[in-house]
């Protein structure tokens, strides 16, 4: 995907819950190194304290876009989309994450994958325990623990140094503020 088209899709994406105004803000933050400390540390303490689980990528994405929304200045966004690796689909996202605003809960049938995006980065804290835990694909599985390793935690990078380790992040959904905080009630169960 060209990356100034990604960068009008998710434009697009992020006008279902921010204005105009805030979409510049978003689309404009430069990160500062405490930024990148603060969100090194933050993602580090998700992953300590969230119990292991293959395809838990709404909730521990919704939990670190909340501390860090909570806990800096920093324009954050928890985006669901489709995910490709290597011009293959991992994750085909068909809809948004299903939210009961009357049971203010998530329905956890969902086929996408969730991510969150900051500063012009994407920030995967679930792709590893997915390959590691899950039941994927054994190619996808093989290609990524020769490529990566072992017990990696959070996938980090420019959508571009991404596509180039041949992740391929497409944005269709920016969850809302009740999407989110169901997803972290959700985790306290």
């Amino acid at each position: 995907m060209n990356f100034s088209n990604r960068d009008t899709l998710l434009r697009n994406v992020l006008r279902q819950t921010l204005d105009e105004f805030e979409i510049e803000i978003f689309m404009n933050y430069q990160i500062s190194e405490e930024d990148v400390e603060f969100i090194r540390q933050t993602c580090h303490q998700v992953l300590e304290n969230i119990p292991v689980r293959a395809f838990n990528c709404a909730m521990l994405s919704a939990i670190l876009g909340a501390i860090i929304y909570d806990n800096s200045k920093i324009p954050v966004a928890v985006i669901a989309g489709h995910l490709d690796y290597n011009d293959q689909k991992i994750f085909y996202c068909k809809g948004p994450i299903p939210y009961s605003r009357k049971k203010k809960s998530i329905n956890e049938i969902w086929d996408g994958h969730c991510w969150v995006e900051l500063g012009g980065l994407v920030i995967d804290i679930s792709i590893f325990r997915t390959v590691y835990f899950g039941q994927v694909p054994g190619d996808f599985h093989d290609q990524i623990t020769r490529k990566f390793g072992l017990n990696r935690g959070a996938l980090v990078g420019l959508p571009g140094e991404l596509a180039h380790d041949g992740f391929n992040y497409t944005p269709c959904y920016c969850l809302t503020q009740d999407q989110i905080t169901g997803l972290v009630q959700g985790a306290r169960t």
